[in-house]
């Protein structure tokens, strides 16, 4: 598993707000659709979502943004609930995963969303999974 840090100044920004208000600390952050998503270990995601979704609701207040908390994935098993998290509403039926390349196949009226204007989604879900799972390719069928 590697993850490599790719933190700009208002990232860091993000995640001291993000410690400072829920009390802890996020292993990174980043973005995906104009949604800040923020990575803590396994057991500290519902302390850090905190009874009823309060400190997700504070944080989203404080930074005027929409906000999600998600498990930082420990293995490649992760991938499908890690992927559900950062696409949420959105769905898909299957995973494939081929040597580098995942395969998302999708439900035919959300592959439009799942690909974005201008492959925008796309290009930050291959930039995520890579950089959490080395998958260098994402084909969305």
């Amino acid at each position: 598993m590697r993850v490599l840090a790719k933190l700009d100044i208002k990232k860091i920004q993000y995640m001291n707000i993000f410690e400072k208000v829920i009390g802890v600390k996020a292993n990174s952050c980043f973005t995906y659709s104009s949604i800040i998503i923020f990575t803590v270990p396994k057991q500290m995601v519902t302390r850090a979502i905190g009874k009823k979704a309060i400190n997700v609701n504070k944080l989203s207040t404080r930074l005027n943004k929409k906000v999600r908390i998600v498990a930082k994935p420990t293995s490649k098993a992760d991938i499908g609930s890690f992927i559900n998290v950062i696409i949420f509403p959105h769905k898909y039926r299957k995973l494939s995963i081929e040597n580098k390349e995942l395969i998302i196949f999708s439900i035919s009226r959300e592959k439009a969303a799942l690909i974005g204007r201008e492959k925008r989604r796309l290009k930050e879900l291959s930039e995520i999974l890579n950089r959490f799972f080395d998958i260098k390719k994402v084909i969305i069928k």
